[in-house]
């Protein structure tokens, strides 16, 4: 009788250890079940190379961090082609299918996202000005769902830039896209810049890539040089802009650097890629729990001067060997 109770008692131990490893079991399982992929829904509204750079920048930052695709993270890149319409439906697809972050890149997608969901957290990189464009009110302390990085360069450089390549300049053409927010702003801040400079803006608005040439063509002999805002249509028609402002011997400042590769003189820009970085570093901070609220719109605090030699040949324009030195030289015209 008492080798029975015996018997039933270490039955009932053995009974209780077994229960106890499959609960540890299952709860270790759920354990690893809890670090699910994150799915990052990413729109971009065209591809050029300004654009790409802020892109590659964010996904090299998560990656750096620990965050892969097709690893522990899941990105879907989705591009508008130019057409502000179909930001809309990216962004209302990405909502249906639960993403876990948006990242928009250019201020279309970032309005688009941001019309779309109150809920899932949005990062934004390369848009002029966020508060212009209704994404938030104060970029020290976004309280929504969204934050990012702006690419707003001081366009006082730019045109300070020019007028030095250019001391006995009185006017500088502007051409941009009548359909962005981004390029109202510059254009407005340009204006004020340009005062200071002695300088009168002659506005070439354009609303497509097929009006540039007759647009440009028929303002550039008004002008003494060019300057390009960040604009996503003004960006990708840079072979465009190039050749017509080679053709009547006149240059164009740019703001970034694949600017200058594509055909501009020179411009005293930010790097994009360093942007979609930062950016990319926000998302890490909201993957590990941190709250949009607490993550302040970044603001480029750096700028470098560069300059196409090739297009400084062509256009017979010297610069100082103590400039050349301080300056990251490209070549090319596309």
């Amino acid at each position: 009788m008492v080798g029975r109770t015996r018997l039933t008692s270490l039955s009932k131990c053995l009974g209780f250890l077994l229960l106890l490893i499959i609960s540890l079991s299952l709860s270790g399982c759920s354990s690893g079940n809890s670090q699910e992929t994150v799915s990052i829904g990413i729109s971009q509204i065209i591809e050029n190379p300004v654009l790409d750079l802020a892109r590659q920048g964010f996904i090299d930052a998560l990656k750096e961090k620990g965050y892969e695709d097709g690893k522990n993270i899941e990105i879907d890149t989705q591009f508008a082609q130019g057409d502000i319409a179909l930001t809309t439906t990216i962004a209302q697809n990405f909502v249906s299918q639960k993403k876990d972050l948006i990242l928009a890149i250019s201020t279309p997608s970032a309005q688009a996202a941001f019309q779309s969901t109150k809920d899932i957290p949005i990062l934004f990189t390369a848009v002029t000005d966020p508060k212009v464009a209704g994404l938030v009110e104060n970029l020290d302390a976004p309280d929504g769902n969204i934050t990012g990085t702006t690419d707003m360069v001081p366009i006082e450089e730019q045109l300070r830039l020019g007028k030095t390549i250019f001391p006995h300049a009185k006017k500088v053409g502007i051409p941009y896209n009548t359909s962005e927010v981004n390029s109202q702003v510059q254009i407005e801040l340009a204006k004020e810049a340009a005062k200071a400079e002695g300088l009168e803006v002659v506005e070439i608005p354009v609303t497509n890539s097929s009006e540039i040439e007759p647009a440009l063509s028929g303002k550039i002999n008004e002008v003494d040089f060019l300057y390009l805002p960040s604009d996503n249509l003004i960006a990708s028609s840079m072979p465009i802009i190039s050749k017509v402002a080679l053709d009547n011997n006149k240059a164009a400042i740019g703001v970034d650097e694949p600017m200058v590769k594509g055909g501009a003189l020179a411009c005293q820009g930010l790097d994009y890629y360093t942007l979609g970085y930062q950016t990319g570093l926000m998302a890490v901070e909201v993957i590990e729990g941190k709250e949009i609220k607490d993550l302040p719109v970044l603001r480029p605090t750096e700028t470098a001067l560069t300059i196409n030699k090739e297009i400084a040949e062509k256009l017979g324009i010297d610069f100082p060997q103590d400039i050349l030195k301080e300056a990251i030289i490209v070549e090319g015209e596309n």
